[in-house]
């Protein structure tokens, strides 16, 4: 029988791949650790309430449960895992209450952002928006489809020009971006994203606002109907992953 996420073969045999990818560079182990249990969550491979078992993390990684636990900590900190006594810490899951607010602050900050930006547009970084457009219509999802993601609304955005409006953007984004990604399923399309680089080339501002309120409204309300089938009930109910076959979402 297949193991189920979180079992602590499978959990480890997950790891293995994110340490291959992200563990090597460091000067310090503390900072390797945390990094890859980090990533690992960011991009799914940690399920939203998955428990987190030190002594397989610590295998897997090839350290001792010291940096673990020390980087779990830190994550706790910064809101991607629960620290429960006698229990051990889980991955964060969401609640509905916390998508709608997370879409109604998308919905202020994002607009705004693109206001800024296409008042500064440049041909460079509209052939690099167009760029990462094409990568990512036609990427699969998984790691490489959420980083061509980052650059694509860094640039869209203007990152080098607002960075702290850009950062807040990209952690409303993580919250729901790590849920949608440990169900890995097939990607779903609302619309291109060469579209939106299509408005933004015509400086057709209320085309491309207009193309971003429907993406995240169209994003909003697949990501409630995935919590119904996944069992969630009411505002204040955690969300776990459906095991129902749903699309997955581009957020």
């Amino acid at each position: 029988m297949a193991a189920k996420p979180g079992d602590k073969d499978d959990q480890g045999a997950r790891l293995a791949s994110v340490v291959s990818e992200l563990g090597a560079g460091y000067q310090t182990v503390g900072k390797m650790v945390y990094t890859v249990l980090r990533g690992a969550i960011e991009n799914g491979t940690f399920a939203p309430g998955e428990w987190l078992r030190q002594e397989t993390l610590a295998d897997a990684i090839g350290v001792s449960r010291i940096p673990v636990r020390t980087a779990l900590l830190q994550l706790e900190s910064e809101g991607l895992v629960t620290f429960h006594p006698h229990r051990g810490a889980q991955v964060r899951s969401i609640s509905i209450a916390q998508i709608e607010e997370i879409y109604r602050l998308r919905l202020l900050l994002e607009p705004y952002a693109l206001r800024l930006s296409m008042a500064r547009m440049t041909p460079e970084r509209l052939a690099t928006m167009r760029e990462f457009a094409t990568a990512l219509d036609s990427a699969e999802t998984g790691p490489g489809f959420v980083d061509t993601r980052v650059e694509f609304y860094r640039a869209v955005y203007d990152a080098d020009y607002n960075p702290l409006l850009v950062s807040m953007i990209e952690d409303l984004r993580s919250h729901v971006g790590r849920y949608l990604l440990s169900l890995h399923f097939k990607p779903a399309h609302h619309g291109r994203h060469e579209e939106l680089v299509d408005h933004i080339a015509k400086r057709d501002l209320p085309s491309a606002e207009a193309w971003l309120y429907a993406h995240l409204e169209n994003v909003r309300q697949s990501i409630l109907e995935l919590a119904d089938e996944g069992g969630g009930e009411d505002g204040a109910g955690a969300l776990e992953p459906p095991t129902k076959n749903v699309r997955q979402l581009r957020s």
